[in-house]
């Protein structure tokens, strides 16, 4: 018994100290940014089971559970514990490498890994920082954003530091600032795809910016990426009847992520391009094909992700496509009109049938609206993209968009700015930060 104690006693104290280690080199903290079944998986899927580009028939919205059927409804009654959880757990992995790298010994690898490494860490902490902004405050209005709730903006890796939440203004200073330094240290393209770079932290920048209305950096930011990554798939290439359309990490690709809790809502035939969509693609468009499989039901399911082999994963990352379409609406709002139509040009001649462009307005209320309309069918099914477009345009330009949804003959209706648009934070969260709670 006191051998088996000792050696028992001894087992304890090794796994204490490895539970405690700290990664000591550049290697091993990138080794910790190159988690992909963290840092590029598990996204707050609540920003999509609430969006309006699908619906779903009764008994599936059933099988969802409470608090997936209740984001689906704008209940408010329960939140997904982990739209909360996972992208704060990504927080503390970038957080570690930030509080380490400085010190970290280079073994080996140059500055310039160090310098990745780093810019690695602060691109991820702003990515999370902005999902959960868009899922858990208001829509960004410059005019309020210093006196509307944003949120807990850790900076350390430290758990035992308690962080109440920011204000909005500060949560976007936050993510522009951290975007900014990772800038300076990444590269202008990754050696993979699943890595940040220049053009992957530029893209974020313009969505982030075109979220808070602040046209001419978003602008900025979308000809800087796209200088570094222009390219566009002609849809023309792709045959129209293919299973699975579209390569994993295709050459539009900018970085790439996809959501791991998909198949539980957008996967296999659970979910069904909404009716008006589907019926918004023109006849010569190549997506209305390539996007969307019929149904028995006659009703369509989502087939085009950008995602994964299987076609099922959706698509969370950046790609070129998005980066268009910011730079064009960004151009058609700043009477750069012309420069907007050639923008819009060069993305639509890889997306219908050659020689068969359709009519781009020249007036600028048009062209804004023919812009958000294909915005609208480029981007369905991408992840996060919707509900964040349908927040910015309600607050920034009165877009009145409504969502709403019928269950059991029952209907259920968000109006345009109305509260529920910052989701309840999950109740055991704010007990247990003794955070304020939305409205």
């Amino acid at each position: 018994m006191l051998v088996a104690t000792a050696g028992c006693n001894k087992f304890l104290e090794e796994k204490s100290k490895s539970s405690l280690a700290i990664p000591k080199t550049v290697k091993d903290l990138q080794a910790l940014m190159d988690y992909e079944l963290y840092t590029i998986r598990s996204f707050p899927v609540g920003i999509d089971v609430a969006a309006d580009y699908y619906f779903m028939n009764d008994n599936d919205v059933k099988s969802l559970g409470s608090e997936l059927s209740d984001i689906y409804l704008l209940n408010n009654k329960e939140t997904k514990l982990s739209d909360w959880s996972e992208s704060y757990k990504k927080i503390m992995y970038a957080n570690i490498v930030l509080d380490n790298i400085d010190r970290a010994a280079l073994d080996g690898l140059t500055v310039a890994d160090k310098n990745l490494t780093k810019g690695t860490a602060l691109f991820h902490r702003s990515w999370n920082f902005f999902w959960l902004v868009q899922q858990f405050s208001p829509a960004y209005d410059g005019g309020t954003a210093n006196f509307e709730l944003g949120i807990p903006l850790r900076n350390t890796s430290d758990i035992n530091v308690s962080f109440q939440r920011a204000t909005l203004e500060q949560t976007f200073v936050q993510i522009i600032s951290d975007l900014k330094e990772a800038i300076s240290l990444l590269p202008d393209l990754p050696i993979k795809k699943t890595r940040p770079s220049k053009a992957a932290a530029y893209a974020l920048l313009a969505r982030t910016l075109l979220y808070m209305g602040n046209l001419d950096e978003a602008l900025k930011y979308a000809t800087l990426c796209l200088q570094i990554q222009p390219d566009l798939i002609d849809y023309n290439l792709i045959p129209s009847n293919a299973a699975t359309p579209f390569e994993l990490m295709n050459s539009e690709v900018i970085f790439h992520c996809s959501l791991a809790a998909s198949d539980k809502i957008f996967g296999g035939t659970k979910s069904y391009v909404d009716t008006l969509l589907f019926n918004s693609y023109h006849a010569d468009d190549l997506r209305k094909a390539l996007f969307y499989k019929q149904n028995t039901n006659g009703y369509y399911n989502f087939k085009g992700s950008y995602g994964g082999p299987t076609g099922t994963a959706e698509f969370a990352g950046l790609a070129t496509d998005e980066i268009y379409l910011i730079k064009a609406e960004c151009e058609a709002r700043s009477n750069k009109l012309l420069d907007a139509n050639n923008t819009m040009t060069e993305l639509l001649k890889v997306r219908f049938e050659s020689g068969k462009l359709p009519i781009i307005p020249k007036d600028k209320s048009g062209l804004t609206n023919f812009i958000l309309g294909e915005r609208q069918k480029e981007l369905a099914f991408r992840f996060g993209i919707r509900w964040a477009d349908i927040k910015r345009l309600n607050m920034l330009y009165d877009a009145g968009i409504s969502i709403k949804r019928v269950v059991d003959g029952k209907e259920y209706v968000l109006e345009p700015n109305d509260k529920r648009f910052a989701m309840w934070i999950p109740p055991t969260i704010i007990v247990e930060g003794d955070l304020l709670q939305n409205p």
